[in-house]
């Protein structure tokens, strides 16, 4: 729960700040600063190669080894060489994103290799509790600097400054909470992150690939006004899949505790048939509604952006697919068969560079949108076939149905209110939290799982809900 409510807590906090980037910075600029985090994105990649989650899944398993500092060198090591790397091909690197900034980029990934190495340690040490506090940390620093530097004049080089800024922030402040041997590891340490990472690095290229292949394609082949267009249409998406990351999140160290102690027990299916259960719970409320006001709230970003209506209801549902594939890599990662989610982040990884490639060129960024929904898909299938060989998968396609059924009482209520009083932008902000009260209230009635967790996670017993 903390974790959900720290990423709502971010999700606002970007969400205000972003509309006064684009307002402020215009398409173009804006885009050219969603290119530069992109490629910033993709660096950080290789210079992780799979580190991260081989620390949390050692770290979570066990006390012994020393896999901190063991990670620690590992990471300046990698850090170092894509450092080299990125200085060597700045001409290129700065021809590609459109502005002079490879010197920009190899600061910014030192700030973002320190916050990310500090989360993953803390999530290892199942202090996830603590670690979830430090995104909306980061974002609010960043979203604070970034505000004022851009009303400031600063431009492009402020909304960087700013992102640079809330990762040392929220970094400084996890550092606290992080205990560790000072001692030398061993070499059976560094061994034992090698042999999850040697499996694991394609699952950071793979979440990377969904997140933001798109962007980098569309930048060979559409303006960074569009670019501009699409990534706020893709954020409105993401913001509506928080729930689905979180679980993946918070479950990871206990699914991981549990099958080092136990194996695959009863407890793990239980687990993942919860993470299914809930992986939707506020995107498909999200498509539905943004079928509905998409176009509307796009508005909220400036004159322009409503072009992007139907990129935001394609990414939606490519988010859907993504929230319930997410679950099963989830559950493969944590009880210790990497080698099943290479292969499908394999197969993922390339049908979705080959699928934007082929698309954007062809059909620009809808056919950007459309090659995410179909890679999305085909990792959903992959991923449920593999972990149905290893683990007793169980679908609760009647809790899912009753969120669509919510969803769809939702619908009816927005729409009667949108033909009774109209659709100005003022209006349908009000309209959404209308709809969003309706379909909890709805998925409360219908649904006595969905009921049962409410009352087990509320501060104060209430009767009528106990009672029903």
């Amino acid at each position: 729960m903390i974790d959900f409510l720290s990423r709502l807590a971010m999700s606002f906090s970007g969400f205000v700040a972003t509309i006064v980037l684009t307002r402020t910075l215009g398409q173009t600029r804006y885009g050219a600063y969603v290119v530069v985090i992109s490629v910033l994105a993709w660096v950080t990649i290789a210079s992780n190669l799979g580190l991260e989650q081989a620390i949390k899944k050692r770290v979570s398993e066990t006390t012994d080894g020393n896999y901190v500092v063991a990670g620690a060198i590992i990471q300046i090591g990698l850090y170092a060489i894509v450092a080299v790397c990125l200085w060597l091909a700045g001409p290129y690197l700065n021809a590609y994103m459109g502005i002079d900034a490879t010197l920009i980029l190899i600061g910014l990934l030192a700030a973002r290799l320190i916050g990310d190495f500090v989360q993953t340690i803390l999530d290892g040490q199942h202090l996830v509790h603590v670690s979830s506090l430090l995104s909306p940390i980061e974002l609010t620093s960043r979203s604070i600097v970034q505000v004022s530097l851009v009303i400031a004049g600063f431009g492009i080089t402020g909304a960087v400054a700013g992102y640079a800024i809330g990762a040392v922030v929220a970094a400084l402040i996890g550092s606290y909470f992080v205990s560790f041997d000072p001692s030398l590891p061993s070499r059976q340490d560094f061994a034992r992150l090698k042999s999850y990472a040697q499996f694991s690095w394609l699952s950071s290229v793979k979440g990377r690939t969904f997140l933001s292949m798109d962007t980098l394609v569309l930048a060979l082949f559409v303006s960074n006004s569009l670019i501009a267009v699409y990534e706020i249409a893709w954020n409105l998406a993401s913001l509506f899949a928080i729930f689905g990351s979180s679980i993946s999140r918070t479950l990871f160290p206990e699914i991981s505790k549990l099958s080092s102690e136990e194996g695959v027990s009863g407890e793990v299916v239980e687990l993942l048939r919860v993470a299914l259960t809930y992986a939707g719970l506020f995107i498909i409320p999200g498509l539905v509604g943004g079928a509905l006001v998409g176009d509307i709230v796009l508005q909220i970003y400036g004159p322009g952006f409503d072009t992007g209506y139907y990129i935001l209801l394609m990414l939606t549902f490519a988010r859907l697919l993504y929230g319930y594939q997410s679950q099963f890599l989830t559950t493969l990662d944590a009880i210790d068969r990497p080698d099943l989610t290479f292969r499908i982040n394999a197969v993922f990884v390339a049908a979705n560079l080959v699928l934007n490639l082929a698309l954007t060129w062809r059909f620009g960024w809808y056919g950007a949108a459309v090659a995410t929904t179909l890679s999305a898909a085909l990792g959903l299938t992959l991923s449920y076939y593999y972990a149905s060989r290893v683990i007793t998968v169980v679908i609760p396609f009647d809790e899912i149905s009753k969120q669509a059924v919510a969803a769809g009482i939702m619908a009816a209520v927005v729409y009667a209110l949108l033909a009774l009083v109209g659709d100005s932008l003022a209006l349908v902000l009000v309209f959404v939290g209308v709809g969003a009260l309706v379909y909890f209230c709805a998925l409360v009635v219908i649904s006595h799982e969905f009921r049962t967790t409410v009352v087990d996670n509320l501060p104060l017993r209430v009767p009528t809900l106990v009672g029903s």
